[in-house]
């Protein structure tokens, strides 16, 4: 069954080498009988995340069978909600815009309730800069001595820095051609483009490095990413202001979605091989089951697929592609608090800072705006490795200490919950995908078409949308490249 592209894609609400690391066939998954899901499956979906369920929803809505396999014991991928903490923190996806066409008509066909949340983010105080283990006002910090900022920008506080260059300043005219071959000469360092901008290798060390969005400093990502994502976001500002949250958490979603499917979906199977053949494909788990299908999608992020064999192996920049493409290292710990410490103390209860604690988002997720369920303190890049080397208890009992001694009002106050880290979830390895320098140009046109009767997908995959947008988007393509081969 066949539909055209326009029909089929729901948009915007306006509008011959191995994988270098993969491990070989395990002697179980070659010696162990064939179990099937059920016999004539026409896709076999692996990763039961919001891409993965996405295509196997449109695919089955075309009349094809389909089954899913995800390695967790869990739906979501990198939707990840504390269902058991209080405010049902988010470790992942948080929130969709107003442009989300994709993610809003799928949150109403999972049956979920979206809520606006972007006010609870501007309740109480602004988060306070922290540096040095002091707090400075804007003002304050516009006047400090340690200020390395240009003349002009001695205001702006460190956090704001970067997407404020790249907002009022980015070279790329259109973001939607973030992949022609004309934007190849913006495919630069994150550093080259800031110093450009006036910044100083100090300046931006501490505007970036110290709590990156993507990659872990400013030269291991492309400015030309950063371009495409600020115009992005740039457009979801003109569908409207509104964040959205799925009420009771975001991991509600993929859970909806995966009962809309009328075939199985297969928690608990890790997948260490792929076989495709001009007739069909094998999946292997490590179990020692297989999986047989006309054709398979892969929605795992790449960080998981180089680590699976894939026969006949990847070629080109699409093999480089699986091998190489960073994740972002993104480690939580949540907090909560016996008393509110900030009433005593006068300040707020968000912080950004240099030090060791990272950044503190106060969670105001209560049975109103004003009350603070918990504190979700976040590390990001080269920070995030240092508090998973140092291992859960140990990271946990530095970030109360580290808080403590900034604010002495917390003091025996602070209750550490759980720790959380991307990078050191297996079937992850990192939170977002980020490109480095000259990936975005030679790798991102070629590392999603399809490999004979293998298929891509997942946010990392997406061109034209970020975050769950991003991956909807993917799924689109991928059920209409099946649907068309």
């Amino acid at each position: 069954m066949t539909m055209d592209r326009r029909s089929f894609t729901l948009g915007m609400a306006n509008g011959a080498i191995g994988v270098g690391m993969a491990s070989m066939l395990p002697a179980a998954a070659l010696a162990a009988p064939a179990k099937k899901a059920a016999a004539g499956l026409d896709v076999l979906v692996l990763g039961a995340g919001v891409s993965g369920l996405q295509a196997a929803w449109m695919l089955e809505e075309q009349g094809l069978k389909v089954a899913v396999l995800e390695g967790r014991q869990r739906v979501g991928g990198r939707v990840m909600t504390l269902l058991d903490e209080p405010g049902y923190p988010e470790m992942g996806f948080n929130s969709m815009g107003e442009g989300y066409g994709r993610g809003i008509d799928a949150a109403q066909r999972a049956g979920v309730t979206l809520e606006d949340i972007g006010g609870r983010y501007r309740v109480g105080k602004p988060p306070m800069l922290w540096m040095n283990g002091q707090p400075l006002t804007r003002e304050e910090w516009a006047r400090h001595p340690g200020n390395p900022f240009p003349d002009a920008m001695k205001s702006v506080l460190p956090a704001e820095m970067v997407n404020k260059l790249v907002a009022e300043r980015t070279p790329l005219k259109d973001w939607n051609a973030w992949t022609d071959p004309a934007s190849a000469v913006l495919d630069v360092p994150l550093h080259d483009f800031l110093r450009a901008q006036g910044l100083s290798d100090p300046a931006i060390r501490l505007a970036n490095d110290v709590s990156p969005y993507y990659g872990t400093n400013s030269w291991d990502v492309s400015a030309l990413m950063l371009e495409f994502n600020d115009g992005f976001v740039k457009a979801q500002f003109e569908a409207g202001t509104k964040s959205f949250g799925v009420k009771g958490g975001n991991l509600h979603l993929p859970m909806g979605m995966a009962k809309l499917l009328k075939g199985d979906v297969i928690l608990g199977k890790e997948v260490v091989a792929i076989e495709a053949t001009d007739s069909g494909s094998t999946v292997y788990c490590r179990d020692g089951s297989t999986f047989s299908a006309k054709r398979v999608i892969c929605s795992l992020p790449f960080s998981t697929l180089r680590y699976v064999k894939i026969l006949p192996g990847l070629s080109g920049a699409q093999a480089e592609a699986v091998s190489q493409i960073a994740y972002q290292p993104l480690s939580m710990a949540f907090l909560t608090a016996t008393a509110p410490f900030w009433d005593e103390d006068g300040l707020s209860p968000g912080m950004w800072t240099d030090g060791l604690a990272g950044t503190v988002i106060p969670q105001h997720y209560g049975a109103t705006p004003d009350e603070v369920t918990g504190l979700l303190v976040q590390a990001r890049g080269g920070l995030a490795n240092y508090w998973d080397r140092l291992g859960r208890d140990k990271a946990l009992a530095m970030i109360v200490a580290q808080i403590e001694a900034m604010r002495p009002a917390a003091k025996g106050k602070l209750v550490a919950r759980t720790y959380f880290s991307w990078s050191q979830e297996v079937f992850n390895g990192g939170d977002w995908a980020y490109f480095g320098p000259g990936q975005v140009s030679r790798l991102v046109p070629e590392m999603s078409k399809p490999a004979g009767r293998l298929h891509f997908c997942g946010e990392h995959t997406a061109t034209g949308a970020r975050g769950l947008e991003g991956a909807l988007e993917s799924a689109e393509r991928v059920a209409l490249e099946i649907l068309e081969a």
